[in-house]
């Protein structure tokens, strides 16, 4: 099985960035959770990517954030934990 790259968006953020960043499953779908600002105000987005395969969730998740990074005025709010020696921590 030919292993997949990261999409540009993700490779952009880092290569220590954990695959499912942003992402959590909702039952049998997964959902990608995220903030962006504007202006004056924060924008808040969570959104089912209709899907059940975590390798297609990626892809959405990351066609989504770099839709909303192109357009003028928005600025992605991200967070991302520190994977190390004792798994996760808050960033």
């Amino acid at each position: 099985m030919k292993k997949k790259r990261p999409s540009a968006f993700t490779r952009s953020i880092g290569p220590a960035t954990h695959p499912d960043h942003h992402l959590w499953r909702n039952g049998k779908r997964w959902w990608v959770a995220f903030t962006y600002h504007t202006e004056f105000r924060k924008h808040r987005i969570r959104a089912s990517l209709e899907t059940t395969d975590v390798a297609l969730a990626r892809v959405r998740r990351d066609e989504l954030m770099a839709e909303i990074a192109k357009e003028a005025g928005k600025k992605l709010s991200l967070r991302f934990p520190r994977y190390g020696n004792g798994g996760p921590q808050a960033a």
